[in-house]
């Protein structure tokens, strides 16, 4: 049986999305955003139109060793690896492409994005984040008296896995030897007659206690497999059950919000559209934290609003959470080791700074959220909350 443990481990941890995203690639990186090839045939007409957009963004970006030629063939020579029918998911409303030499991942995205592409130093993952949270993993747990189920999931879906040492179902957990012995040691001074592999009833083990004791039966199995996790795992029960799931839990990221109504009537498309509701929640718990956090130490060294700041900080590793608004460009470039360009529009060579900021945050374990600008401090265009004071290091304006 395969064990929930082989996910989340380190080696598992370097794959994760934006940290592959984030990695140190070959240089320039296509970042192409799209709704075409969601058809069961993609059109040539697809490749055509954002073969037009790859060309575009290549004149833009001063850059001999891609030139819109080469751009094209190799946006055709990736073709073949874009979903298509079958391969597209339930729900999927756009695309992220990104390539570079020797690198290619497509993802597929549950909201609408604007079909645009960028060339530039780095992946341009700033709408990917306005649509999946920094960290989307989760586990779900589809408990009920007759069917105990454990999902690993994403915002792409859920896989079920198969864990040990889990009752399948209540009754199951009744007549097994671990309840009988239970029984027995706790009816020790008053016995009551029963025999072997029976459901046991009498004045100590009343409907809740059996129920707690299957539910801390199933703990025990999710606790073990989930080891050295940390993240959130989310039940689905009817409502009395997840009280007395919270009392038999010891898995120490148990989300506060439960899916409420019998797993057993629900499609594993309808679990994970209301685990997704879960998630969206504790991220935006978590973003919420970080920016009151932020708000603790605002005019003090631990924190800038200054663009050419936070992005030479990023670039050094010394963010601990950065927030950008969700629209609105940057244009300009680093020049080590100290100095930040910022340009009126984009100039050949530019990267888009706000996503440049983003990339380098998540290269050094950063963590990155997207907020309204409005929360941001008047004409800023970036925040950031430092792993520690700059002092004396500030980026030079040009």
């Amino acid at each position: 049986m395969a064990d929930i443990r082989e996910m989340g481990s380190k080696d598992d941890a370097a794959q994760l999305m934006y940290a592959r995203l984030a990695g140190t690639h070959g240089q320039p990186c296509v970042s192409v955003y799209t709704a075409s090839f969601l058809s069961a045939i993609p059109a040539k007409a697809d490749l055509d139109r954002l073969t037009r957009l790859v060309r575009s963004a290549c004149e833009r970006f001063a850059d001999a060793s891609l030139t819109p030629d080469a751009a094209e063939e190799l946006l055709k020579s990736c073709w073949h690896l874009l979903p298509s029918g079958n391969a597209v998911r339930a729900g999927t409303r756009a695309l992220a492409v990104f390539l570079s030499d020797g690198f290619f991942e497509c993802f597929q995205l549950p909201s609408p994005a604007a079909e645009f592409a960028v060339v530039g130093h780095e992946f341009h993952v700033r709408p990917l984040l306005a649509i999946v949270p920094e960290d989307d993993r989760f586990f779900l747990l589809a408990v009920s008296q007759k069917h105990v189920k454990l999902f690993q999931g994403s915002y792409s879906g859920l896989t079920e896995r198969t864990v040990e040492a889990v009752p399948e179902n209540l009754h199951e957990d009744l007549s097994g030897r671990s309840f009988e012995k239970a029984y027995q040691s706790h009816t020790a001074a008053s016995p009551l007659s029963h025999t072997k592999g029976a459901v046991f009833h009498g004045s100590h083990f009343n409907k809740k206690e059996e129920i707690l004791h299957f539910l801390r039966s199933v703990d025990r199995g999710i606790a073990n497999s989930l080891k050295d996790h940390r993240a959130p795992l989310i039940v689905a029960a009817v409502d009395y059950l997840f009280p007395i799931y919270k009392e038999a839990n010891t898995y120490p990221h148990l989300a506060d919000s439960a899916i409420v109504g019998s797993p057993d009537l629900l499609s594993t498309n309808a679990l994970h559209a209301a685990a997704w509701k879960v998630v969206e929640e504790q991220a935006s718990k978590a973003r919420n934290s970080a920016f009151a956090l932020y708000g603790e130490h605002v005019n003090t060294p631990l924190t800038s609003s200054n663009l050419r700041d936070v992005v030479l900080a990023a670039s050094r590793g010394l963010v601990r959470f950065l927030f950008i608004p969700e629209s609105g460009d940057r244009w300009g470039s680093i020049a080590q080791p100290d100095t930040v360009h910022l340009h009126a529009s984009q100039e050949m060579g530019d990267d888009e700074l706000l996503n440049l900021a983003a990339v380098l945050t998540l290269r050094h374990q950063g963590s990155v959220y997207v907020i309204p600008r409005a929360q941001l401090r008047e004409g800023a265009d970036a925040a950031a909350l430092f792993r520690f004071g700059l002092g004396s290091h500030a980026a030079s304006a040009t």
